[in-house]
């Protein structure tokens, strides 16, 4: 039997970047494909555009840590289903949110609300015994509230400011949260929230119908357990995950 081809691919930094990420020499062909509210707009380099095409939109399924509202800011189109907000929704074609996974989000996320609501002003009083200037907020989901939090550093603050904040930001809470550093961007999420949770729940449903070569892709080490999930999978020269992989990181 002939296997359908499913590829779950990140999107920020896999398919797509904000202009800083761009090598000049990619820079001039790059297109616009996702819109920032601040400005720091993601662009498509011939190269990701090629590889999106080679793989076809229609076989792709994001798996992003964008949240509903910045996923629908993106202007890149997909054949179907998209896991956002770092697993917490899978959305359908129609961008409706899939009920059976969103009840066992909602059940996953009680116990942890309290704590999970709490996060930004503890972000904020660890920020500021260094003196550090951050913005911090919770993902927020139409159907589900907050999923995670995130905190990213202000222009004149060191990216670096993030790895001395993430460890006593991560002792504020109890029990198997995990923690995401990657460049300005850490986070922390409640247990049972997890793009390889989500991922290996869309494709359960996929094989149900017959074999599927799923393959996978990302930058981060925040995507690796969703990629191996897949058959196979692949990440961007330079990415977190390469420079890891090439033990260049500590």
């Amino acid at each position: 039997m002939t296997h359908r081809i499913a590829v779950f691919t990140d999107l920020d930094d896999t398919l797509f970047q904000t202009a800083r990420k761009v090598r000049d020499a990619d820079i001039a062909g790059a297109v616009q494909v996702a819109r920032a509210l601040n400005g720091q707009h993601g662009l498509m380099t011939r190269a990701q555009a090629t590889l999106l095409d080679w793989i076809a939109p229609e076989r792709a399924i994001p798996v992003t840590a964008r949240g509903s509202e910045a996923f629908s800011r993106v202007g890149l189109r997909f054949g179907g289903q998209a896991i956002v907000a770092n697993g917490a929704v899978i959305l359908d074609g129609d961008g409706v949110a899939d009920t059976e996974w969103q009840a066992r989000v909602m059940a996953a996320l009680a116990p942890h609300r309290m704590a999970l609501e709490a996060l930004p002003d503890r972000a904020r009083g660890i920020a500021a015994t260094f003196g550090a200037g951050i913005r911090t907020w919770l993902v927020e989901e139409p159907v589900c509230a907050g999923v995670y939090a995130v905190v990213k550093v202000e222009p004149g603050t060191p990216e670096s400011a993030l790895s001395h904040i993430a460890p006593l930001w991560r002792e504020t809470v109890a029990g198997p949260w995990r923690m995401h550093l990657n460049g300005n961007n850490l986070a922390l999420i409640p247990p049972g929230i997890s793009k390889a949770a989500a991922t290996g729940f869309v494709l359960e449903r996929l094989r149900r119908d017959g074999p599927v070569l799923a393959i996978g892709i990302g930058d981060s080490s925040s995507d690796l357990e969703f990629m191996r999930l897949c058959d196979l999978w692949m990440t961007p020269t330079g990415s977190q995950l390469d420079c890891a992989i090439a033990g260049l990181l500590p």
